[in-house]
């Protein structure tokens, strides 16, 4: 193969591999039990929404916020595969020891 040949297929190679790594960051999942103001607009919420969400926090799963009428469905379609609802970890107490 000549160099020229390797250079392209290098080239394209490195193009995919930028494109895919472009995607899977803006396929961020923004968590909204703790996200910010501005990574909820960021998602595509708007300003006056998400002052609504924090308000209401937490939540057990994402599809709350349509139940709690804070998203129509069409909105809640668009976003949900950028949203998720994380629940706290609870924390484990220690058993007393010798007993």
């Amino acid at each position: 193969m000549s160099r020229i040949r390797i250079a392209r297929i290098v080239f394209v190679v490195l193009a995919l591999a930028l494109t895919s790594m472009a995607l899977a960051q803006s396929k961020k999942q923004v968590d909204i039990n703790s996200a910010s103001e501005q990574e909820l607009v960021a998602a595509g919420i708007e300003k006056a929404t998400v002052k609504k969400i924090i308000e209401a926090r937490p939540y057990r799963n994402k599809a709350e916020l349509v139940s709690r009428q804070l998203l129509t469905r069409e909105q809640y379609d668009k976003l949900k595969d950028s949203l998720v609802a994380r629940q706290p970890v609870a924390e484990s107490k220690p058993k007393p020891a010798g007993k």
